[in-house]
């Protein structure tokens, strides 16, 4: 007897939504009786113009986030959206003939776009139906064009995106809370002892101009009891401004890209990065407190809310107050505030979401 097939369709546009589907399928493929694939249709139907957009995306919140905010607002308060589904015909049709070829017992989408269109696929007949999953990788803030997308279950990470939803007009019956999909190493790794300090171990995300993160590495290498370590990831240029920082490298340690992260965090007694929905979920599923340091307007502010309503961390968007946050959660009283943080993180953590979710999948599959 074959396996049953689960088809993930994701896309670039945020780390979120990729980080969802590949977490998924890396469950998939250690449960007996199924096989899981991901597609991206988008750059599967147009890779130069999906990777354009994906360019201007990653340019608009970091340089002109005031345009995205715009964008989001757009989108949430008017039914332009459904106005553009008619011009997806070709990212239909690359759908339509996955389906066709691959015939899952399930679909799980981690982006709205995909559930309009598989539905109106199936309801057309031109696809036969199936169980339908929607991850919805966003939290508290939600879209419209995530309320009103048809699905037969709504995936969430937490009890307050399921209230925003349900008070969106979204049936309750079919929201489930199973936490945010990470990677299924938090699992294990959140059973791992919390590293021994001081010195106090943080761990940088950086999403700021070179200028900006180098006050932040001077700012924070200069206090006592504190051991940082700086991600800069596919940013080149920002290594090598660190690397030729006038800090001492002994003073910190740096990494490029790296697929160690949820290792990382977990060595780590707090983080500090911009508001993305897979590494706020990360450092909640390893519960290590997080001070924000960027926040893309729209779609990462339930993020902070979330982080805000949990008593997890805290809002700072300039060297000055990342650092005197660090100062004042770590280095007084006894690491207090750190303390009170990581209490909060333990009650409301889901390290073993990603299996879990993929059970839940399962179960309900044709």
């Amino acid at each position: 007897m074959s396996n049953k097939k689960i088809l993930i369709f994701t896309t670039g546009f945020g780390d979120g939504h990729n980080s969802a589907a590949r977490n998924l399928q890396d469950v998939f493929e250690h449960m007996p009786g199924f096989d899981a694939e991901v597609h991206d249709t988008y750059v599967e139907v147009n890779p130069g113009a999906s990777k354009f957009l994906q360019v201007a995306y990653n340019i608009s919140i970091q340089r002109v986030p005031v345009t995205w905010k715009a964008f989001f607002h757009v989108f949430d308060k008017t039914p332009v959206f459904e106005a553009t589904l008619p011009t997806l015909g070709k990212l239909k049709a690359a759908m339509r003939a996955l389906l066709l070829e691959k015939k899952p017992a399930a679909v799980v989408t981690t982006y709205p776009v995909y559930s309009y269109l598989l539905r109106a696929l199936m309801e057309s007949g031109e696809v036969a139906t199936c169980p339908h999953f929607m991850v919805v990788t966003d939290s508290i803030v939600i879209n419209r064009v995530w309320n009103r997308a048809p699905a037969d279950w709504d995936l969430v990470a937490n009890e307050p995106t399921a209230d925003a939803m349900a008070a969106a007009g979204v049936p309750r019956e079919k929201i489930k809370v199973l936490g945010f999909p990470v990677s299924p190493r938090f699992e294990e790794l959140a059973k791992r002892p919390l590293p021994p300090g001081p010195p106090w171990k943080i761990l940088y995300l950086p999403s700021a101009s070179r200028r900006t993160v180098g006050k932040v590495v001077r700012g924070l290498t200069a206090l006592e009891g504190i051991h940082l370590t700086v991600v800069t990831g596919r940013h080149r240029h920002l290594h090598d401004f660190l690397k030729r920082l006038d800090v001492p490298m002994s003073s910190f340690s740096l990494h490029g890209w790296t697929d160690r992260m949820p290792e990382l965090l977990a060595e780590s007694h707090l983080f500090i990065g911009k508001a993305g929905g897979a590494i706020v979920q990360e450092t909640l599923a390893i519960a290590r407190p997080m001070i924000i340091s960027h926040v893309v307007a729209g779609q990462e502010e339930g993020n902070v809310e979330l982080l805000a309503d949990l008593g997890a961390g805290t809002l700072a968007t300039t060297p000055e107050a990342i650092i005197e946050a660090v100062r004042a959660a770590m280095l007084e009283s006894g690491g207090a505030g750190w303390k009170r943080w990581r209490e909060n993180l333990q009650r409301v953590s889901h390290p073993a979401a990603a299996r879990q979710t993929a059970e839940f999948i399962a179960a309900l599959s044709a």
